[in-house]
């Protein structure tokens, strides 16, 4: 299953042709025989759409193009069932539309999946939020989830993240469960009582937020709930029908518990540092590193950010007085770059002084990176999560991928029964 956060886009792209095209096209695009289906439908343009093929059916999802520019409030599924070979098709008015009791949707299908008699359409609302269809292979409408699909098991299980709220002041992962067969959903992350890492994380942005007092939080339209802070899957969920295990590994923001002057720091000179930490300095700069360099000034210069950049160097009058003469370099010169600032004083070649610019520049790590294990996740009562520093995890199992710690022995390990 794909991560949402870092394949969106491509989704997207791949789900919705450049230009408006005709389902006849669309079914000749994707190899399959248009006979069967009634002609107007065939004939008519279809703005956005995606499709599934699979040893029994194939599927295409699309939005028809009603000559506005803009996806309407129809979504139509057509189904070739290739067993028997004939095609079935639905059309779902939006909720809200003529006919408030049909389903929401999103303005593109960036998704279509397909589990035994259960189909799955995940409709893309923003970077935040999807609404997901679960239909049957009869085009039934069961119900819609407000998120998409992070794993779906071979018996219909959907494991799914919930939908954000796009501009909320935090942003934060929920994970769900609905099955189609009992046509229930509940909540499996996070889970109460909390692990003490989270729990500890959940205490360190308390501290910070009661430092700001609550008229920030009411001039800021801010929950003030530490328990709501930012976080987000970083990379794909490994998940186990066999064991009904999944896990995952979180990044936990801490930008939250910063100064100030540390947030501005990143905010500003953040893509400076991390560039600066991939130049060789060692066992002295090569000429690429001044290369960088200069290009890292001139960007401070075109954003009139000299005073903040040299007042960071405050506690190191030396190299301050280095940088401010370095910014005053004239950009128009047949001598190479380090050259230029070699003239200007010959301890830029010294591996010690790259390294303190390091060190000004740098900050605390933007986040905490942890590993989440449920286990159960298909029975409610009896669900387990363990959540663990993502180091004490490789300390533990070196680089062993998730997927491989999902086995029963492994989950032995991590639960301890």
């Amino acid at each position: 299953m794909m991560g949402r956060r870092t394949l969106l886009l491509t989704l997207v792209l791949c789900a919705t042709p450049a230009f408006s095209t005709t389902l006849r096209e669309a079914l000749v695009e994707n190899g399959i025989e248009p006979q069967g289906l009634d002609g107007s439908r065939l004939d008519r343009k279809v703005a956005s759409y995606s499709s599934l093929h699979d040893a029994g059916v194939f599927v295409i999802a699309y939005f028809p193009d009603d000559g506005s520019g803009r996806v309407g409030e129809l979504l139509s599924v057509d189904l070739r069932d290739k067993t028997q070979n004939a095609w079935r098709s639905r059309e779902f008015r939006r909720e809200g539309g003529e006919e408030v009791s049909g389903p929401n949707f999103g303005n593109s299908v960036t998704g279509v999946w397909r589990r035994q008699e259960f189909l799955y359409l995940d409709t893309h609302v923003n970077p935040s939020a999807s609404y997901t269809l679960v239909l049957t292979t009869k085009l039934d409408y069961l119900t819609t989830v407000h998120g998409w699909p992070l794993a779906i098991w071979p018996d219909g299980l959907l494991i799914y993240q919930n939908s954000e709220v796009h501009f909320a002041p935090t942003h934060y992962t929920e994970i769900s469960v609905f099955d189609p067969r009992q046509k229930r959903t509940w909540f499996i992350y996070p889970r109460k009582p909390y692990q003490p890492v989270r729990a500890q994380h959940v205490e360190k942005i308390r501290a910070a937020y009661q430092k700001r007092g609550e008229e920030w939080f009411r001039q800021n339209n801010h929950h003030g709930n530490p328990e709501l802070f930012d976080n987000y899957l970083s990379g794909q969920v490994a998940a186990n029908p066999s064991s009904r295990a999944v896990a995952f590994r979180i990044a936990y923001d801490n930008t939250d518990t910063w100064e100030l002057a540390e947030k501005l720091k990143l905010q500003r000179f953040g893509l400076l540092a991390r560039g600066l930490e991939g130049v060789p300095i060692a066992p002295r700069p090569a000429a690429s590193a001044f290369d960088a360099l200069a290009e890292w000034l001139n960007y401070v210069r075109r954003g009139n950010l000299q005073k903040e950049f040299l007042d960071l160097f405050r506690s190191q009058p030396a190299l301050q007085e280095m940088l401010r003469k370095g910014l005053e370099i004239p950009e128009q010169s047949e001598e190479s770059w380090l050259r230029r600032f070699s003239s200007l004083d010959s301890r830029w070649e010294s591996h010690e002084v790259w390294a303190k610019m390091r060190e000004v520049l740098g900050t605390p790590p933007e986040t905490t990176e942890v590993i989440g294990i449920l286990r159960n996740v298909d029975r409610e009562p009896d669900i387990e999560c363990r959540e663990i520093l993502a180091s004490d995890y490789e300390q533990r199992f070196g680089d062993l991928p998730l997927e491989e710690l999902l086995t029963p022995a492994r989950l032995k390990e991590v639960f301890g029964n």
